[in-house]
């Protein structure tokens, strides 16, 4: 009895807060899951997307990424001011090891990576923070991070379903099939079922963009469509690309070191140039001849984020041309998604 009048109001009142405040502590340090990118079973849809792509956490709070498609991505969060870096492949300058705390003083960058590969991020600080993928500058999210005695408003079963609808808008966006062959979805499909007698016009991949409160994310489908095409010796063949997100590669023969601009050889004389409407232009004398088109990308508006900012030139190019003067079969494709199945045939007549 006595040890039961050792407890008075005053202690049981703080034990009661005590027990009150641990879930909060506990809250407060908590690991969060996210997905980078999402994909059909053939891989010809890609949702180019955070899923979700906005969270609310606490300071101290970390979030798992998991990275789910075979186009490459990356998790970034940059500087309030800084310049949008201009290759992805040099990080934001440099790449982070995963669980490397953010601030807001300084970048961290995730490596380019697919499928299966993970990277963790811990928030140091209080903030609104955008999160970005160097890859694809069109595709964003943001991080709410706010301090331990704020009310979070969701928690993670909530944003596993934001995720699994996001994702599923994207793949089953019906909008996309405007382009798509026949409307098919397999690369089975779109190359083996149809051929188009020259002269023709393939497009290479097309998408859609939608977005969120939290950012924006899209769809793009990585196939050539109609994508085997049967011509004359002579006769030409035209690549455009749809998608306003991504670029893509016509790339016959060796893919080159530098995937980035338009090359060609080792036949004597072999040049790609530019037409009069900025189109880019090359011959094919032969089925041993390497040619590749560079990126080539729907006219995209110079990017501003609101700032008054010059007018930029018209991004060229955005048409590949190719002319094939000699009978064979020629097999071409993306250079950046034909580990995706991007992959076509160019079949010269006589």
């Amino acid at each position: 009895m006595k040890l039961f009048n050792r407890f008075t109001p005053v202690f049981v009142l703080l034990l009661t807060l005590a027990v009150l405040g641990a879930p909060r502590i506990l809250q407060a340090q908590q690991t969060w899951k996210g997905t980078v990118g999402g994909q059909s079973k053939d891989m010809a849809r890609q949702a180019e997307a955070f899923l979700p792509n906005e969270f609310w956490i606490h300071v101290g709070d970390k979030i798992h990424w998991t990275f789910s498609s075979g186009d490459i991505h990356t998790v970034s969060f940059l500087l309030v001011g800084q310049p949008y870096p201009s290759n992805f492949s040099a990080g934001c300058p440099g790449f982070s090891a995963s669980g490397t705390p953010f601030d807001g003083t300084t970048c961290v960058s995730s490596t380019p990576s697919g499928t299966g590969q993970t990277f963790d991020v811990t928030f140091a600080a209080a903030g609104n923070f955008e999160l970005v993928c160097l890859v694809h500058p069109e595709m964003f999210g943001t991080i709410h991070v706010l301090n331990a005695s704020e009310t979070l408003p969701h928690d993670q079963a909530y944003y596993d379903a934001q995720a699994q609808s996001e994702q599923q808008a994207l793949l089953g966006d019906q909008d996309a099939l405007v382009g798509e062959a026949h409307h098919h979805h397999s690369m089975a499909d779109m190359l083996s079922e149809r051929v188009i007698h020259g002269p023709a016009q393939v497009v290479a991949g097309t998408g859609v963009i939608g977005a969120t409160p939290g950012g924006q994310e899209s769809l793009s489908i990585v196939r050539f469509m109609d994508g085997i095409v049967e011509i004359h010796a002579g006769e030409t063949v035209e690549w455009t690309n749809n998608d306003p997100i991504i670029g893509h590669t016509v790339t016959f023969g060796t893919e080159p070191t530098d995937l980035f601009d338009p090359s060609c050889g080792p036949a004597p004389g072999c040049q790609v140039a530019l037409d009069p409407d900025g189109a880019l232009h090359a011959f094919i004398t032969g089925p041993g001849q390497n040619v590749h088109s560079g990126f080539i990308f729907a006219a995209l508006e110079g990017y501003t984020g609101g700032l008054p900012v010059p007018q930029l030139p018209l991004f060229p190019p955005t048409r590949f041309r190719v002319n094939f003067t000699a009978p064979g079969t020629y097999n071409y494709f993306c250079s950046l998604h034909d580990n995706l199945g991007m992959v076509g045939k160019v079949i010269v007549l006589p």
